[in-house]
């Protein structure tokens, strides 16, 4: 059953991912007005892709422990920039890895 629990929690990571990119795609797009910004299919699908990571993340801490889930949340902050790259062609600079290696020596000191 942890197995299960642990599926879901890198689910959750994953569908969260692709929802910010969805968000920054309706994000970009320009629009007539106010309303427009926030009713287009890229956001709408984004924050409903949002509320289904919310579900999994909150379902898998049923069955794994808070301090494996600071781990699985963290292949996000390596997912993100990665789909980034390969769906807005942006450069995957030497900062951004940096940044990604100082979030994850977080993670891990925390974790010892």
């Amino acid at each position: 059953m942890f197995g299960f629990y642990l599926l879901l929690a890198f689910i959750g990571v994953i569908v969260a991912a692709f929802s910010q990119v969805l968000l920054k795609k309706g994000a970009m797009r320009p629009h007539i007005s106010f309303i427009r910004d926030y009713l287009n299919a890229p956001v709408i699908c984004g924050y409903g892709l949002m509320f289904v990571a919310l579900l999994a993340s909150n379902l898998s801490y049923r069955g794994v422990n808070y301090m494996a889930i600071q781990v699985i949340e963290a292949v996000g902050y390596i997912l993100v920039p990665i789909l980034s790259c390969v769906f807005f062609k942006e450069k995957l600079t030497k900062n951004k890895i940096i940044g990604i290696i100082i979030i994850l020596a977080g993670v891990l000191i925390f974790n010892i």
